[in-house]
């Protein structure tokens, strides 16, 4: 109720913020809110045939909502080599969860850019950031 009242003091000009945008030749990362009790909400895009992520977490979850194109998710348990591999369209919605513990990436395989929603439990912390570069690597 308080941020409702703050913003309803709000003058039009104001009603719209800009957000620091992250870009590479692979796409772009922008954080949209952070929050902390909620976490953290971003989205991203990938190029075709780009591959983003290639780490796993300790304690860090997320939720990944594709909501244009073609992704493949892959995943392996960091200590069993347990490997699982799952294909998701932004034509059917799903929410694909990562679980600590299991290293992930996430590759276009669309022809048209793909576009991610994510959330994440915590948010991102660049002096103790529970992310850990660990390939995937392909099934045994």
């Amino acid at each position: 109720a308080l941020y409702s009242t703050y913003v309803s003091y709000l003058p039009p000009e104001r009603f719209t913020y800009a957000v620091p945008q992250h870009g590479d030749e692979r796409g772009v990362f922008v954080e949209m809110l952070k929050t902390p009790d909620a976490g953290q909400f971003s989205f991203f895009t990938a190029h075709p045939g780009i591959t983003r992520g290639g780490h796993y977490h300790h304690s860090k979850t997320e939720k990944f909502l594709v909501i244009k194109g073609k992704a493949c998710f892959r995943f392996r348990h960091v200590l069993t080599g347990e490997f699982y591999e799952l294909f998701t369209d932004g034509a059917k919605p799903e929410i694909v969860e990562t679980v600590p513990g299991w290293t992930h990436d996430i590759t276009n395989v669309g022809d048209d850019e793909l576009v991610c929603m994510l959330w994440a439990n915590e948010i991102f912390d660049r002096d103790n950031p529970d992310t850990f570069a660990c390939p995937v690597g392909t099934e045994a």
